[in-house]
């Protein structure tokens, strides 16, 4: 399964896109993809070819491309939809270089109806009126959707009070703070299940010592670090390199520089650690793609997400029979949810059919056979289910369906691999049940009065980030620089602006 992961892209992008576009001329056709990588995936009318007055025909677009099962599936959806008494059509276009085009197509009037969106990007493009709310149209077409999304989950897809995104609803305790490991080999090195730092150093001696030829571990990601190091929230950023942070034990909830702590010297001070003690290899940069060596069976360990295992089983157990892939997070003192969701699906501001893309949604995740249709393709076809995971063996590759079930995916109807263990489902259920909801879940920055300090701060931290992460770089000899650097770039501007608003965003919860 085709995964993108949480990002942080620059904005300049989409600025330069929108200053670009602001006067072009309208583009009406609704099945324009401006650079999509095929023609749509469209399916026969489930009216017979004949079109109707009464059927509303939306226009998804999602990043990525179509498998050669994708047209067989939107037949399927269309006609369940038809059944289900939905007068709605659905088409999926496909487009790389997906913020850039997306931005490009909106400001040239293209009709898409329903889009990826992300919590990096959101605020963003809710300002430059790439989305549009959908307050009302939940109200009367999505009663499933309010029903069984989290309240805090929903907040994630909220700016200033409105709502402009359903994000999944997933595990969020420390998302993107945790290791994907080979639970084969710790197995075979006789350690016990890893939840502490300790444990962690033990799998990466063994891996030296009886899987020499393997890489221990692969990267610059500091963010798996975190919860035991620097367990707070995070306003700004992503990937590590962040200039600003809140601990949630501060009952002042004071926005402080971040990159000046002792937390942070002692992140990157590990990770100079585990490259002097050969955890980190010289030769790592021999390898083209870390993803792609630990699926490969030539990594042990490498920074992840919460769902990142379940995702990437099949690919691994194919190639590198008898392996398993693992979850590792390192146990802070306190959990806290500090995030409402990363990826989502939002209505463009050129839709014209918000209340039909709102019911679209509604009924994707309004029953699990409604959600597996939409996510996994036609049972039988593109997929077996066995004891209620999703089993692709023996589907020829041209039946299989490339999803992007990781936009929209919910806990309460996801399926998994047959590879996936139930041990491992059970503990993502339960995942956030010991978590403590942090204040700021829902929060969103407006970054239009920092936008020029924040890019300037964000090359600063590119400038330094890789080989901190890294271990090459030694952060006492640099850390006065950097931080010359950062207020140079406007640091006090961002943390001021950043405190105002979250002041006034917990004094009206």
């Amino acid at each position: 399964m085709k995964k993108f992961r949480k990002m942080f892209f620059g904005m300049s992008i989409v600025a330069v896109a929108a200053l670009v576009l602001s006067g072009c001329g309208s583009n009406n056709d609704n099945n324009a993809s401006n650079g999509s990588n095929n023609g749509g995936t469209a399916a026969s009318d489930s009216n017979g070819g004949k079109p109707s007055a009464d059927v509303v025909k939306l226009t998804a677009v999602f990043p990525g491309q179509a498998s050669t099962a994708a047209p067989n599936v939107l037949k399927a959806i269309n006609d369940k939809l038809k059944a289900d008494g939905l007068n709605i059509q659905v088409d999926i276009k496909y487009i790389d270089d997906y913020w850039n085009k997306l931005a490009l197509s909106i400001a040239g009037s293209t009709q898409y109806d329903l889009a990826w969106a992300h919590s990096s990007t959101l605020s963003d493009l809710v300002a430059k009126r790439v989305y549009q709310p959908i307050d009302d149209e939940l109200k009367s077409e999505g009663p499933d959707l309010l029903a069984n999304t989290p309240d805090y989950v929903l907040k994630g897809g909220a700016i200033n009070g409105k709502q402009y995104a359903i994000a999944r609803a997933i595990p969020m305790t420390g998302f993107n703070n945790v290791f994907d490991i080979r639970g084969d080999l710790r197995e075979k090195y006789g350690i016990s299940k890893i939840t502490t730092l300790d444990g962690l150093e033990s799998y990466f001696d063994a891996v030296l010592k009886n899987d020499p030829s393997m890489y221990a571990f692969v990267g610059s990601n500091t963010q798996a670090l975190f919860p035991i190091y620097a367990n707070y929230y995070f306003p700004i950023g992503d990937g590590g390199m962040y200039p600003v942070y809140v601990d949630p034990a501060d009952p002042a909830h004071k926005v402080k520089s971040f990159l000046d702590t002792q937390a942070f010297a002692d992140i990157v001070n590990k990770k100079k650690e585990w490259r002097a003690k050969g955890y980190i290899s010289a030769d790592a940069s021999k390898l083209d793609d870390a993803e792609a060596g630990f699926d490969n069976g030539k990594v042990a360990a490498l920074g992840a997400n919460i769902f990142r295992a379940s995702e990437r089983v099949d690919t691994l157990t194919k190639n590198v029979p008898g392996a398993k892939v693992e979850t590792v997070y390192l146990e802070p003192a306190k959990r806290y949810i500090f995030s409402a969701g990363d990826n989502m699906l939002a209505v463009p501001s050129t839709s014209k059919h918000v209340k039909e893309a709102v019911e679209l949604m509604n009924w994707i995740k309004k029953d699990q056979a409604n959600f597996d249709l939409w996510s996994y393709g036609v049972e039988g076809t593109n997929y077996k289910l066995t004891d209620g995971s999703v089993d692709t063996s023996g589907i020829a590759d041209a039946d299989k369906y490339n999803t992007n079930v990781w936009m929209w995916n919910d806990l309460r109807l996801a399926r998994f691999s047959t590879n996936y263990a139930k041990s491992d489902i059970e503990e993502l259920k339960a995942w956030d049940g010991k978590s403590e909801v942090s204040p700021f879940v829902g929060f969103t920055l407006d970054q239009s009065k920092i936008k020029s300090q924040i890019s300037q701060i964000q090359a600063v931290m590119n400038e330094y980030g890789e080989n901190l992460g890294l271990g090459v770089t030694d952060i006492g000899t640099v850390k006065d620089e950097i931080m010359k650097k950062m207020k140079a770039a406007g640091l006090q501007d961002v943390i001021d602006e950043t405190q105002k608003q979250i002041d006034a965003y917990l004094a009206a919860k």
